[in-house]
């Protein structure tokens, strides 16, 4: 529901469809407020909404009238700055100043949204979102069967090489096979096959290449 002065100056009256329509758009968490800055003492002269609970004949803000103190008529409009209410509700806000012909400024719109409950949902969202471990990145595939699971994996690893198979030395196939084996891919019953294929070996040379890894794992934890 909007309230309007009686005795509104035609100037403003088209403006006060559009302060109603914002309120109707966006419901109760809103507010829109018009005002006739040539009488800054008793401004309000239509409002739609009632976070600040004003009337018609309320005064202008202490912030809008510090902006037209200090810039006249070269004032610019405002967009999304912080207010609040006196009962503490938090407001996003946002004012628009309205100029007749000869560029004077002689009334504004102001919009102010209450984000107070999307303030605690954030916080919320933020907290149930919040991953506070991360000892390193890790990436997690959601496969629709083994084989593309071993492919994923395999994919992922091989991404990470500056050559491409037919390239490679038998060293940095070994490299291959240990980062396999360290995910343990080999476990996956038929990855053999498909990680010697996609290596361009025979399965029995990807057998020795992880007997050799395994050996060179032992050694390590000997030492």
């Amino acid at each position: 529901m909007i309230k309007i002065d009686k005795d509104i100056d035609p100037f403003f009256s088209p403006f006060t469809r559009v302060t109603e329509t914002i309120v109707l758009q966006f419901g109760a968490n809103c507010e829109a407020a018009l005002h006739d800055l040539r009488k800054p003492q008793a401004s309000l002269i239509a409002i739609s909404g009632q976070l600040t609970k004003r009337e018609i004949g309320a005064p202008i803000t202490d912030y809008v009238l510090s902006l037209l103190h200090k810039h006249g008529d070269g004032v610019k409009d405002s967009y999304i700055y912080k207010s609040s209410t006196a009962d503490g509700k938090e407001l996003k806000s946002s004012t628009t100043f309205l100029r007749n012909s000869d560029g004077h400024v002689v009334g504004c719109l102001c919009i102010n949204f209450c984000i107070d409950s999307f303030a605690k949902f954030a916080r919320v969202a933020e907290d149930f979102c919040s991953i506070k471990e991360v000892p390193e990145n890790r990436y997690e595939h959601y496969s629709r069967d083994i084989a593309e699971m071993v492919e994923n994996i395999l994919e992922t690893v091989l991404r990470q090489k500056k050559y491409g198979i037919l390239e490679m030395s038998r060293l940095e196939k070994l490299e291959i096979v240990k980062e396999l084996e360290l995910k343990g891919l080999f476990l996956v019953k038929g990855s053999i096959d498909m990680v010697a294929k996609k290596l361009d070996i025979s399965k029995y040379t990807l057998y020795s290449y992880i007997e050799e890894i395994k050996k060179w794992a032992k050694i390590e934890r000997e030492e």
